[in-house]
């Protein structure tokens, strides 16, 4: 009777025992007139087709995800982030016994520039770079759905970072 009634106490204490946490690192050091941001579609510099589509709509998904900006069409923006996709590249890294590649590299260099919308300044220029290591399969289209899922996430980890740039820039 008594461990139940514990273990009933221990099991309505636990939900008022987690109120007032939040998440660490969600404010922000903004400037007030800094609400929105405006992300045109990346240039593509790369010879990889609809490289541009998928790195800018990640970049838009990580800002929404974030919160923090609002991402606006670019006549209602605060401000605008131009992005240019530098270089793409697929680096082997291991090697079977027949002297298949295994593993793959994909590295991924985005340029990014970030500006006032009315004056033009620019409060951030910075180039990213980042890579995804992926195993490669025998079969041609699971080995291209792998190279295309290790493109995604290598461009996930350069929009985390286009973020973080953009907002704790201030």
């Amino acid at each position: 009777m008594i461990i139940r009634l514990i273990s009933l106490i221990i099991a309505l204490s636990l939900p008022l025992a987690s109120c007032g946490y939040s998440l660490v690192g969600r404010g922000s050091s903004l400037p007030s007139n800094l609400q929105s941001v405006s992300i045109p579609m990346f240039e593509n510099k790369t010879g990889e087709p609809n490289l541009d589509t998928v790195v800018t709509r990640i970049v838009k998904e990580q800002f929404i995800k974030d919160g923090r900006l609002k991402v606006e069409s670019e006549s209602a923006a605060d401000t605008i982030l131009k992005g240019t996709i530098v270089s793409y590249t697929l680096k082997p890294l291991a090697y079977d016994e027949q002297n298949n590649v295994t593993e793959y590299m994909v590295r991924l260099t985005v340029s990014v520039v970030h500006s006032w919308r009315n004056t033009g300044q620019i409060l951030q220029k910075q180039v990213i770079n980042t890579n995804w290591r992926y195993l490669v399969d025998p079969a041609i289209t699971v080995a291209e759905s792998l190279r295309l899922d290790a493109t995604e996430k290598a461009a996930v980890n350069a929009a985390e970072s286009i973020v973080s740039l953009v907002i704790e820039a201030f």
